[in-house]
């Protein structure tokens, strides 16, 4: 998109709306509700012991060399991160929903047949304010603090906490209202909050806009994504893999939904899904506004990667998605993608519930939908059988035609999942491995040394709640069902969190 356009479409954007919605329902200190939401789950936790994954976590985890299970692959050497919310807690307050907390990021370091763990916070400018208030002092999307100060921008409340990828010889943590934030690789610590960009034609417009928490990076190394602004536009970014940017655009979408998570790629387009959602301005707390209405139809916009603009449009039954493995397209134009389906947007409530210890709400399941986008303007769909989450591929063929597609499941009501699973998107053949429903599994991730599918590994963590402790898998992804070819086990259990990913060595 030229810089011409793009300004005139920034302009409509207006000021009035320069804050997403998470951050502009945070500016009023409003008095906390009575309920006191800190007791209620540490007494849920006294019967629920499979809570402990969303209990507050106090410190950094020092390095911590791992014991391990059978035997680390010679040929895997590298460090996985992971991100995910941890500070739940100050004094007397716990935030109510789960993607409220601070950002911790986890390191695995493997080298030399041995695996040393260590967990930090990342340290922006809002935990280091609170840090050193020692209690929050910003109202969150959904729990509201008695005198909070007002938030300015929305980094002022960027808490850094969904995903992390590498950029350049740097890591991106990424939430998914403002910037991304830059951190050391080595060491962890905070270096900036990202100012997209700078020294470029795009100067100040970019700064503080939203960038979504799930960049996909393209077998070139180049990064794309969108971030949803509270106004129904979407900005859409094209990156170098330096994190220069190489193009920028926006698309009025006149979306009212308040939630997009994800979205895709192909060679030659982006997808962008809106699901059917929209917002009850009557209700008290962000997530909480958040409806699904079963008359307003999912609507798939085509969006050329060259243009940044919408060239088609496709409507698909009612449904709300968090997360979409892979999308590629023939030569004719057909497109096919992937997702993890869910029949309303309860899923975002549970994240809610758990938080207060309401165990028994907490369990809503998707299932995997393979969807084709047909020229003629049509589409057909399959549901697969089974539940579905954090669908991934392979990293070399992200928007191209991948033939497996790696997920989460889970054999019972859990209350997240315990199945890592494999599916064959061909022949619709599944590979299972059940960790037991004492386990809490997490993303795994594919790490594909040769770039061929069906080789090298699947690695993640799982929280066994018995021993309150959590491990690292490695799975050979041809062979999952036999289990773990290794495992490493912390001596202490990690949050649960959400995304991750593997910097080889």
């Amino acid at each position: 998109m030229q810089r011409r356009q793009f300004l005139k479409s920034m302009a409509i954007v207006g000021a009035s709306s320069a804050l997403p919605a998470s951050a502009t329902l945070l500016t009023a200190p409003v008095a906390p509700a009575m309920v006191n939401v800190k007791q209620l789950f540490n007494d849920a936790l006294a019967v629920h012991p499979e809570l402990i994954g969303f209990a507050n976590v106090e410190r950094n985890f020092e390095p911590q060399t791992l014991s391990l299970e059978g035997r680390i692959p010679a040929d895997l050497h590298g460090v996985f991160y992971r991100n995910g919310p941890a500070k739940h807690e100050r004094g007397a307050i716990r935030y109510q929903h789960a993607f409220e907390g601070d950002g911790m990021l986890q390191r695995f370091e493997i080298k030399n047949q041995n695996i040393v763990h260590r967990g930090q916070f990342i340290n922006t400018p809002k935990f280091s304010q609170e840090q050193q208030a020692q209690q929050f002092v910003y109202s969150g999307p959904e729990t509201k603090i008695a005198h909070a100060l007002p938030v300015v921008t929305p980094d002022t409340v960027n808490t850094a906490n969904t995903n992390i990828i590498a950029v350049g010889d740097d890591l991106w943590a990424l939430w998914e209202a403002g910037s991304p934030t830059k951190i050391d690789r080595d060491s962890m610590q905070f270096q900036q909050q990202v100012h997209l960009g700078a020294e470029s034609k795009y100067a100040n417009t970019l700064q503080g806009l939203p960038f979504s928490a799930h960049p996909k990076v393209d077998p070139s190394g180049d990064i794309w994504n969108f971030g949803l602004h509270p106004s129904g536009n979407i900005v859409l970014y094209h990156l170098a893999s330096n994190g220069n940017v190489k193009n920028a655009g926006v698309i009025n979408t006149q979306y009212r939904g308040a939630m997009l998570h994800d979205f895709l790629i192909t060679d030659k387009h982006l997808l962008i899904i809106l699901p059917s959602l929209f917002t009850d301005k009557s209700i008290e707390g962000h997530f909480e506004q958040i409806k699904y209405n079963t008359d307003i139809p999912m609507r798939v916009l085509v969006i050329s990667k060259q243009s940044l603009t919408v060239i088609k449009h496709y409507e698909l039954p009612a449904g709300f998605v968090f997360h979409y493995g892979n999308a590629w397209e023939e030569i004719n134009g057909t497109i096919h993608f992937d997702a993890s389906l869910y029949p309303d947007v309860n899923v975002l409530h549970k994240l809610s519930n758990v938080m207060q210890g309401k165990i028994e709400q907490a369990s809503t399941k998707a299932k995997t939908a393979l969807i084709t986008l047909h020229t003629e303007g049509h589409y057909s769909m399959q549901i697969m059988p089974g539940t579905s989450e954090f669908p991934r591929v392979c990293d070399h063929v992200v928007g191209l035609k991948n033939h497996y597609l790696y997920h989460l499941s889970a054999k019972t009501n859990s209350l997240w999942s315990d199945t890592l699973s494999s599916l064959n998107t061909d022949t619709g053949a599944e590979q299972h491995y059940h960790f037991g429903e004492d386990y809490l599994v997490e993303e795994h991730i594919s790490v594909c040394q040769k770039a061929i599918e069906n080789t090298g590994y699947l690695i993640g963590t799982a929280l066994h709640v018995p021993t309150k402790r959590t491990c690292l898998n490695i799975f050979a992804v041809n062979d999952l069902s036999s289990g773990p070819i290794a495992r490493a086990w912390l001596p202490y259990h990690l949050p649960l969190g959400f995304h991750g990913n593997f910097m080889p060595s």
